[in-house]
């Protein structure tokens, strides 16, 4: 009786330990690209303008939407919907970080951005997919759950691809450290026959739905300009936090594990509360709260940060720019999630996130030039007016989406 309840268990959170999974292996690949690989080059002597414009290799999350209702739709295999995708992907990515392997990142720059510019596609198509499976496979109840998930699989990834592959990188050389890692990520591909494939629910995948989710939701251009501020500010700081230590003069792995560390940290305790706040609220009014506080947050930084050392500044900086961006991640995938049409969820929620997607490639490709400019203490200012604006804007929608009633004398 008790190994039979230990089954059904088992196969209960069965899809939960598989979200955690698949987000390490897809966020593995990208930490390498956004943490690893601006490191190494900015080591390597490349200016912070070359650096910011290497980061928009990530335009294929923008156009994500492009494909996202044929990953949607069709099946590749036996495997089903989701994850025969999920399994395409996984093993695309392997192949794609064996042909980075083999350049050189001190002289192949034009190719080492176009293979990455192939991996950051092939990240983008299985966001698409795991999306869809998440927002199949739990109950609308568990989707703040599912966003901390998500949000532990990209503390593994970025841990791995980031701290470690840095490590590896000052240790073996890169070529060794790169064949390992699609090694390891062919291993990641078998969690895809572990999970089992989300059921749908065919009265409503089914049913005619022609409305868009814009239409239905205030129009795309309502929800770009809400998410437009907070989105391009955190980016801004993101692709400049770490280039900071590099100049300070810390070495490329102590500067992998700062960045882990803190990512760990956050989605340690700043996620997991997110999640519980989320629980009690609505998806709109948790937009509102969590960007009032990110602001407030990095108000409160910019003013310490006029009064620490140079050090110490940076490296508190890398940690609130990834508590913020855990708390962005919860809060905005449960709110895309919320708003995405059954059956359709990996479309619509991939057309929420390449908006916000463009919106960071706009601050990436901007975060080189502004700080030449302005210096880096300007990246964390930028992101508390961003976060305090996105918070006003969204105020103002909902109030006028659910005007209050006149009073009746």
């Amino acid at each position: 009786m008790l190994l039979k309840r230990k089954r059904l268990m088992a196969i209960r959170y069965m899809p939960h330990i598989g979200m955690v999974a698949l987000a390490s292996q897809q966020y593995l690949a990208i930490a390498l690209i956004y943490s690893a690989v601006p490191v190494i080059l900015r080591a390597n002597g490349a200016s912070l303008q070359l650096v910011g414009l290497y980061s928009t290799a990530f335009v294929a999350f923008t156009v994500s939407f492009l494909w996202a209702p044929i990953v949607d739709r069709w099946s590749l295999n036996r495997l089903g919907l989701r994850r025969s995708w999920i399994l395409l992907t996984q093993v695309a990515t392997t192949t794609v970080l064996a042909v980075m392997a083999l350049l050189n990142p001190r002289t192949d720059l034009v190719p080492l951005f176009l293979v990455s510019l192939a991996l950051a596609s092939v990240a983008a198509t299985q966001r698409i997919a795991t999306l869809g499976y998440i927002a199949e496979a739990l109950d609308p109840g568990e989707r703040p759950l599912g966003a901390t998930l998500l949000g532990w699989g990209r503390v593994i990834g970025h841990v791995i691809g980031g701290a470690v592959c840095l490590e590896l990188i000052e240790s073996v050389g890169w070529r060794p450290t790169l064949l390992g890692l699609a090694l390891l990520l062919a291993v990641f591909a078998g969690w895809v026959f572990a999970i089992p494939e989300p059921l749908l629910f065919k009265n409503q995948s089914r049913s005619p739905q022609r409305q868009s989710i814009f239409l239905r939701n205030n129009g795309l251009l309502t929800t770009a300009a809400l998410i437009a501020p907070g989105v391009a500010g955190i980016a801004l700081a993101f692709a400049m936090v770490q280039l900071r230590l590099v100049d300070l003069g810390f070495a490329a792995a102590d500067i992998g594990w700062i960045g882990a560390i803190s990512n760990v940290l956050t989605y340690t305790i700043i996620a997991p509360l997110t999640t519980a706040i989320l629980a009690r609220t609505t998806p709109n009014h948790g937009v509102i709260w969590s960007c009032a506080v990110m602001a407030i947050g990095f108000g409160a930084f910019a003013i310490i940060d006029r009064y620490a050392s140079d050090r110490v500044s940076a490296v508190a900086s890398v940690g609130i720019v990834f508590a913020a961006l855990a708390v962005q991640h919860v809060t905005f995938t449960n709110w895309f999630l919320a708003l995405a049409r059954p059956g359709k969820a990996g479309t619509d929620v991939t057309f929420l996130t390449s908006v916000m997607s463009a919106f960071a490639l706009m601050g990436f490709a901007a975060s080189g030039f502004i700080t030449a400019r302005f210096g880096y203490r300007v990246t964390l200012i930028l992101p508390g007016l961003g976060y305090a604006l996105s918070g006003l804007l969204a105020a103002g929608f909902i109030r006028a989406a659910n005007p209050t009633p006149p009073r009746v004398a």
